[in-house]
Order: structure tokens, then sequence, then C-alpha cells
């Protein structure tokens, strides 16, 4: 199954009444692993052929040099070594590019697999800027390019879709890279925001415009889900809902903190608070200042 497929079909799971599971985005993700490829300074093997890699040959005999070194040494204490490698940051580049760096830098592949990987680099080990010496691994983790759906196009930063536009977001908290239509009921709308937009540990808060038909569930819930607010005016609920749409009253392991209303006729708003990043902020005030900060637009 594609990964499109398996998000439309997890959405259409979360219609109506249900909430959207906290892990909605990052379960597709993981089924894209990240591919891990290693790089390794030049060995002894390579030590004649260093300087073609930008890794420069010393002596260790602790006296001047009489003279170039034109071949490396093997005997007594004068030997060839590989100076060591200081690595260059190159998380966020793609892949091909990562490796041209990297051998830039002295370093030589140590994976098949890297030539022909696909992806931006998202994590490096050891650090930018850590020195390695010869026959040390360095380690890139490649995440393989969002299969994620983009129903709704090109959204800039994320904040404008669906009719509205989001004034507030928590702090440190971006686009995910990502939207939806129709998965809570036609003509409705969702994505996500997530620490520094990468959902590898889940999101931050996911937000829905129901619009037409798709607005009648959220008014539902209006007359029945308790913890009742006003947000611009308008009537709207705040509330832990479980995974079956039940509100109740202590937040859990499966429920989302969940703020509900209706702006105008025919569209409304409802914004997810991961539980996972619950635990981070002021769940309700910040669920509160997005709701608020939300503006409608044609």
């Amino acid at each position: 199954m594609k990964a499109e497929e398996a998000l439309a079909q997890a959405m259409a799971d979360h219609v109506a009444d249900v909430q959207a599971s906290p892990t909605l985005g990052g379960a597709v993700r993981r089924g894209h692993r990240a591919h891990v490829v290693r790089f390794r300074t030049a060995g002894a093997a390579l030590a004649t052929a260093a300087v073609a890699v930008a890794v420069p040959l010393v002596l260790t005999t602790g006296q001047p040099a009489a003279r170039p070194a034109t071949a490396p040494l093997t005997t007594g204490e004068n030997r060839a070594v590989v100076a060591p490698v200081k690595v260059p940051s190159v998380v966020g580049m793609d892949v091909a590019d990562a490796v041209r760096t990297l051998r830039d830098a002295g370093l030589v592949v140590n994976d098949p697999e890297t030539e022909t990987a696909k992806g931006n680099v998202s994590r490096q080990d050891p650090a930018p800027e850590t020195e390695v010496g010869k026959g040390e691994v360095v380690m890139l983790t490649v995440e393989p390019p969002s299969s994620m759906p983009q129903d709704l196009g090109d959204l800039g930063d994320g904040r404008t879709f669906g009719g509205i536009h989001l004034g507030y977001l928590p702090e440190g908290l971006a686009w995910s890279r990502w939207s939806g239509k129709d998965g809570f009921g036609k003509t409705s709308y969702t994505t996500t925001f997530s620490p520094g937009g990468d959902e590898k540990d889940g999101y931050g808060i996911q937000v829905v415009v129901f619009e037409g038909q798709a607005a009648r569930s959220v008014r539902q819930r209006l007359s029945t889900f308790p913890g009742r607010v006003d947000i611009g005016g308008e009537k709207g609920y705040l509330t832990n809902v479980t995974e079956g749409g039940k509100p109740v009253r202590e937040a859990a392991d499966d429920t989302t903190l969940t703020i509900g209303w209706v702006p105008r006729a025919g569209l409304a708003v409802e914004v997810y608070l991961s539980p996972m990043y619950a635990g981070k902020v002021d769940g309700p005030a910040e669920l509160r200042k997005v709701a608020e900060g939300i503006e409608l637009r044609e």
C-alpha cells in the first residue's frame, strides 16, 4: 500500500465524531524508514591515495623533514599516517550533495547503497566540526523523499488553507509539509504543525477545517461536549477526546485535547494537541491562543 493510500485509509477511519490519531502523520512516515549511510576516514590501505581525497599525509619522526615526502615510509618510526579530518555539516543536504561534501573533506564511502540513496540528510554522527581519525566511521541518516500527500498544494508556511489563516502557533512549531482533504468528511481539510516541522517524534498540533455538510459534526458536538469556551464571541468546546470520539474529563494516553467551534455558518474548525506534545506546554492555554488567532479568509 502506498503512503498516500495508507494516510487516506487512516484518515477515513477518523471521520465525523472520531478524532484524528495523535500519530497519524508519524505512522505513515515510519512506513518509509530512514536509510543510514556510512563514511570512514582513509585507512592504512588507502594511505598512498590519501592526497587524492584531500587528506594530508604527515610524518611522525619528530624531526624536521629534510626533503618533501614523495611516498609514505613504512619502517621504524618513520611511517605515514592520515591526519584527523574535521567532519563538515551536511544535515539538510540532498544525499548526493552530502556525499560530495564529505568526499571533498577526505572521507570515503563505506556503503555501496549510498550511491543510490535518495532523500535529505536528517542526522549525522559525529556532529559537525568533530575531528575523526583513521578508520573511524561517520554515519548519516538519510530520510527518504516525503511521500505524504499534498492535496492542497504548496501552502508556503502552512498557515493559510481551507478558508482560514493561523495567526498564532506555539513557539518552535512549523508546518509539517503535508496536507489532506476529505478525510474528516467531504469538504474537510487538514494539516499538522510539529517541532521544527519534523514529525519524527509526532506532531504538535493538527488543524481541521470542516466546510458545508462536514461542519455539521462540529455543530453537533457543541451541544454535547463539555468544557464550554468562548472563541471570538462564538461558543466552543475544549475537552479531552478519546480515539473513539468520546469526551472525557481526564487526559490519558489515548486522548487528544481538542478545541472546536463554528466561526461562521457552514464552516467549523477543530484544533488537536498531540498527547506527545501536551506534556511540553500548557495545553489548554496554547489551544485557546491558536483558536483565537485564527482569521477567516476567502
